[in-house]
């Protein structure tokens, strides 16, 4: 009597687990770059791939139900889990989703500006600083616990 392939040894202990890591992979990146376009409001895109993060994962989560008894497929999603938050967090790194600074500089109206950029949903801090022949404003950009500061006349 003949087996199909997916009835194989070599599917179940090779095949699938490597399916099910790649899903993870996949599912739990594209959960990192959503969580980002949540909290930028992409009322869209953000829901969009939600669908397709949960599409992945209830897949991969219904392989492991179906093959219960296949312990490398535990390994394969967990291992999946873990490199799928290091992918994700690479490619939020390339694309720089989370990351956007501009540094304004004025002589006037400083105070004003930060309280439209705050009462807008923009982070804005501003310090005011003296140059040898005018008053500047020197804004200071936190992000991950570094701070850059600049001034300029």
């Amino acid at each position: 009597m003949e087996t199909s392939f997916f009835d194989s040894n070599f599917f179940s202990y090779v095949i699938l687990p490597l399916l099910i890591f790649l899903a993870r992979i996949c599912d739990v990146s594209i959960g990192t770059i959503r969580i980002i376009f949540v909290s930028k409001g992409k009322k869209y895109l953000a829901p969009t791939l939600g669908f397709f993060e949960v599409l992945i994962w209830i897949t991969a989560i219904s392989k492991i139900m179906q093959n219960l008894d296949n312990y490398i497929n535990y390994v394969a999603y967990a291992a999946g889990f873990a490199t799928g938050n290091y992918v994700g967090m690479l490619l939020e790194e390339k694309l720089a989703l989370g990351i956007q600074m501009i540094r304004v500089f004025t002589y006037q109206g400083g105070q004003e500006l930060v309280q439209s950029l705050n009462s807008n949903g923009y982070g804005a801090t501003s310090v005011e600083a003296m140059e040898q022949r005018k008053k500047c404003i020197l804004f200071i950009q936190s992000f991950n616990g570094m701070n850059w500061m600049t001034c300029s006349v």
